[in-house]
């Protein structure tokens, strides 16, 4: 259900005026109160509780998200978004937020490029400190960026918004991690379903958005940088940066959480010097063009994506669908469907003309990349599909699956050629060596097999 212009919610407490956007999980309307204030009215999409992955879980979800309204209204501090109400319409949880004119740090940083250091430490010493009281009241945001920062107009204030996928958490607890979050700024721990949840999380995302502030570069997302790809300290792209504050954005950003700052206030200290007074107006001076800048946000993303060898078609994955985005616009060439599950994964031949996912369905599909068609589907794993590969050559797919088995395929017949079984749990990555003659496997029994495939 989506509310037109002059609904009223809550009894006639506030009149819709527009729908403002839609996020992973959450819609939002511009509303007026009986004052005649705006406010923001934040809900639950209904294609995510009517989602076959959901539909079983729909009172929890909506449980879920009046909890978590309910501790970010204990949150009162003057950088955090307000909430003013709590309320159930039509069954869907609400949750009415101060209206915030102004601009959000991805939109300032995308028309004048790279902050200076000085004012951008002021505003992350501003959500830094935000952010420590959310973590004191049991949640994580888990979903910072520059977007979801925005600056009161007239004012140096930066206030945390978008709570939309925050959770509570007990320190040094393992628990589910939903597939919401934005590559660049999400910690290796979140692609996992299940893993610890600590305050090394926001930690995390808070060094990354520094990163970009200073460098209007978004940074490398945390699967490519566990590739070997090596992310690029932000001196290396404004030599303006201090030392201290190149070597602390790194250290916020180690991959393995044990090796950042353990909590905001670790991080803060880190930075150190150079952090200006919350009332001092810092003036931005002239910006030279930045190469590279946020041209498209894609809704709904789980963080799954890959670059054809041509690096102009970007496939990326929102549930159980496809989205082909150029490389150079971020505009949407065309959506694949077929799977009836979350994507997995999904590879390009090395010549660019196929594309396969894996899905929690337990198939894989072959689509051509030119036509957007599906060729056929594999099946044969018993769960959900993992990880998948071309070999070099494009002749043969590897798949590796919760079922504890790979199965090579061979790409031209869409046949099984053969179930290489060792492992005794999940097996959640596989590669072939550049002249494909051989494939190793990582699981979830902490083990590394190599396979002689020739």
């Amino acid at each position: 259900m989506v509310w037109n212009p002059g609904q009223k919610l809550f009894g006639g407490r506030y009149i819709i005026q527009k729908k403002l956007g839609e996020g992973g999980v959450g819609i939002t309307y511009l509303a007026q109160n009986r004052h005649g204030e705006l406010r923001v009215i934040k809900t639950l999409r209904e294609q995510i509780l009517n989602h076959p992955a959901w539909i079983t879980k729909q009172d929890k979800l909506r449980q879920d998200f009046r909890d978590e309204a309910l501790r970010l209204a204990l949150c009162h501090h003057p950088h955090i978004v307000q909430v003013e109400n709590v309320f159930d319409e039509d069954n869907l949880p609400c949750m009415v937020m101060e209206y915030i004119q102004g601009e959000d740090l991805g939109e300032k940083i995308t028309e004048a490029g790279a902050l200076p250091e000085a004012e951008a430490l002021q505003y992350i010493q501003q959500i830094g400190d935000a952010l420590t009281l959310v973590h004191e009241k049991g949640l994580l945001h888990r979903d910072l960026k520059p977007s979801n920062i925005m600056l009161r107009a007239g004012k140096p204030e930066a206030v945390l918004i978008d709570f939309g996928i925050a959770r509570q958490f007990l320190p040094g607890g393992v628990q589910q991690h939903t597939q919401n979050f934005t590559p660049g700024y999400a910690p290796p721990e979140q692609y996992l379903p299940v893993e610890e949840r600590g305050e090394y999380i926001d930690v995390y995302a808070l060094a990354a958005t520094l990163y970009t502030l200073l460098t209007a570069e978004l940074p490398m997302p945390a699967p490519a940088r566990l590739q070997n790809f090596t992310l690029q300290p932000p001196k290396d792209f404004n030599p303006n940066v201090s030392d201290r504050v190149n070597e602390a954005v790194m250290k916020g950003m180690a991959l393995n959480y044990k090796f950042r700052p353990q909590s905001v206030a670790e991080l803060l200290d880190l930075l150190g010097a150079g952090i200006t007074s919350s009332t001092q107006v810092v003036i931005s001076p002239t910006h030279t063009p930045v190469h590279w800048e946020c041209v498209h946000d894609i809704l709904g993303i789980n963080g799954t994506i890959a670059l054809n060898p041509k690096e102009d078609i970007l496939a990326s994955v929102a549930g159980s669908v496809i989205h082909f985005l150029s490389a150079s616009t971020g505009k949407l060439i065309r959506t694949l469907t077929g799977h009836s599950s979350y994507i997995r994964s999904v590879a390009f031949s090395s010549d660019g003309q196929f594309l396969a996912s894996g899905s929690e369905d337990e198939t894989i599909k072959l689509w051509n990349v030119t036509t957007g068609t599906e060729i056929c589907t594999l099946t044969g794993h018993s769960d959900s599909v993992y990880s998948i590969i071309f070999s070099s050559d494009g002749q043969f797919l590897a798949s590796s699956s919760e079922d504890e088995t790979i199965k090579l395929w061979n790409v031209a017949t869409g046949k099984e050629i053969s179930t290489l079984c060792g492992h005794s749990a999940s097996v959640i990555s596989v590669a072939f060596s550049r002249d494909g003659q051989l494939l190793a496997s990582g699981s979830r029994d902490n083990t590394i097999k190599l396979w002689n495939v020739a």
